[in-house]
């Protein structure tokens, strides 16, 4: 347990670039949506701020929102093949995937101003909590930090799962997590145990943002 506490993974952690402004005022969740123009330039900026780095895996949820930056920063890695996980899939907001923030309000106000007052961190109708995220979340880290134990590997994912991983750095119940943010195309680094937390020490926020 020792030598795998003073290895630790760095997980390069990135949140997609911005979508595409049909999805903008949407509950979308784990839909597979596009990116704007914008969000494929930040995409590029992900890929070029970690240019430097000594990347030894990447890994995606698989949505093509996710992927853009994924392919972006194996590019100039030829020798990583694509890897996608589906356990880094944002919430599934289930019967309010896909439907406007305007109509849902007309149609549940009550259940929509409760969703407000949490910013989100609640489960849809049909649809995923929040904490269930954060344990399959958990799980994938886990198992990247245990294969590539003193290594960095770069993790595209979505706001949700970021929010999931930092909560974990900070001691934070997923139900507080939605004061923690990071920006479309954001980085965020994070040292997690590479056996697990089985010795009480967790994973250890090092920076957020580029």
């Amino acid at each position: 347990m020792e030598t795998a506490l003073k290895n630790p993974t760095r997980l390069l952690l990135v949140r997609h670039g911005e979508v595409d402004a049909r999805w903008r005022g949407t509950i979308y969740g784990r839909l597979d949506v596009s990116l704007s123009e914008r969000g494929l330039e930040q995409s590029g900026l992900v890929a070029a701020a970690l240019a430097a780095e000594p990347i030894e895996r990447v890994v995606s949820s698989g949505l093509q929102r996710a992927e853009a930056a994924a392919a972006m920063i194996r590019a100039s890695r030829p020798a990583l093949a694509r890897r996608d996980d589906a356990r880094l899939l944002e919430l599934d907001r289930g019967a309010w995937a896909g439907r406007p923030i305007a109509d849902l309000e007309s149609e549940a106000p009550e259940a929509m101003a409760r969703w407000r007052s949490v910013r989100g961190a609640m489960g849809a109708p049909g649809g995923e909590e929040p904490e269930a995220l954060a344990v399959r979340v958990r799980e994938a880290l886990d198992e990247l930090a245990t294969e590539h134990s003193g290594q960095a590997v770069a993790v595209v994912a979505h706001l949700w799962v970021v929010r999931s991983a930092l909560a974990a750095c900070l001691g934070l119940p997923m139900a507080r997590s939605a004061s923690l943010g990071l920006p479309p195309g954001g980085i965020c680094e994070v040292l997690w145990p590479a056996a697990g937390w089985a010795s009480g020490r967790g994973p250890q926020l090092v920076r957020l943002g580029r």
